[in-house]
């Protein structure tokens, strides 16, 4: 992500932290306005940002579950343990600079870049939770 972008982002997410600090739960994330005015923007990165902030505490749970279930074997030469927190620290950064770039070209009115970039962060975070459950499922099958 250039320079530029970064600093746009940084610039606008202070301005929507220092704007939206009330409380994220009383937007009605089920009927978010469509609007890119104050409010219409203002709604939607408070919804975006919850589905974040959800998206990642059910991860957290997802890879603290798996950590336990995998057991590495080094005289075997199965060592799933670290390679699961090396896959994870990898899938982190791929993330971010995934979301860093869809949020570059996404477009549209500048005070959607925030919104868009919580909600990239909140998809890929859900498609990689139910991957590690299912790494975790399979573990538990063994």
């Amino acid at each position: 992500m250039s320079e530029v972008t970064m600093r746009l982002l940084f610039s606008v997410g202070a301005v929507f932290c220092l704007m939206f600090s009330e409380n994220i739960f009383a937007a009605d994330c089920n009927h978010p306005p469509g609007d890119a005015g104050y409010e219409g923007t203002k709604i939607n990165y408070q919804c975006a940002e919850r589905d974040r902030r959800a998206a990642d505490s059910k991860l957290n749970q997802a890879y603290k579950k798996l950590l336990g279930a995998l057991k590495d074997d080094p005289d075997s030469g199965l060592i799933p343990r670290t390679q699961i927190v090396s896959a994870q620290r990898t899938w982190v950064a791929f993330r971010d600079a995934e979301c860093d770039f869809r949020t570059s070209v996404s477009g549209g009115a500048h005070q959607w870049l925030i919104v868009n970039h919580a909600r990239c962060l909140a998809e890929l975070t859900e498609q990689r939770t139910m991957v590690l459950e299912d790494y975790l499922k399979r573990a538990q099958d063994e």
